[in-house]
């Protein structure tokens, strides 16, 4: 129990304004700037509060027997929160995992959100955050720059010991915790 605590306390370095950088800072000095290697991971809202809590946060989700489910994204953050939290993730590699979310290359939109908030299914099944930011911001033609000056993202790839369970157990253990936004699925 003793390393589940003393590991526990590493991951929430994610929730840490000195851990949280602007994506666009990422992308500094011409290339992106993270290391090839497993961990886990945050996208946060860092822009204005009142600009994500005006955004279309309705969504209707495919459930058993594609059956609709009327949600909504929620709109209060955790207590011990810093910003709201979008999304969690575990990946092998930090670096390529963060490219397929933000999808860099591709200035328009990818996706056409329904105007009824139906969730249509992505480009990709690793641009999650992608997706959600076009969903919440259906007019903007522009997501990158929602992207790159309002949304930051924190990383740990410290994981010295069985470090395949840990992120899987840390990424679901912090989805219940801080309830991310765009980690908001149906059951199949």
């Amino acid at each position: 129990m003793k390393h589940f605590k003393n590991s526990y306390l590493k991951e929430t370095n994610l929730n840490n304004k000195n851990s949280i950088k602007r994506i666009k800072d990422y992308y500094a000095s011409g290339k992106l700037n993270l290391p090839n290697k497993p961990g886990i991971y945050a996208f946060w809202w860092i822009g204005p509060k009142k600009e994500l809590l005006g955004s279309q946060k309705n969504i209707i989700l495919s459930g058993p027997n594609k059956k609709d489910i009327h949600t909504s994204f929620d709109k209060n953050k955790t207590e011990d929160l810093i910003y709201h939290c979008l999304y969690i993730g575990k990946t092998t590699n930090i670096k390529k995992r963060f490219s397929l979310h933000v999808k860099n290359g591709s200035k328009k939109r990818l996706h056409k959100v329904k105007t009824d908030g139906r969730k249509i299914k992505a480009v990709t099944t690793s641009c999650q955050l992608r997706y959600g930011i076009e969903h919440i911001f259906p007019s903007e033609k522009n997501p990158l720059t929602i992207l790159h000056d309002k949304v930051g993202f924190s990383y740990n790839t410290d994981f010295p010991h069985t470090e395949v369970a840990e992120r899987f157990y840390k990424e679901n253990l912090l989805i219940g915790k801080w309830r991310p936004w765009f980690n908001l699925d149906s059951e199949r």
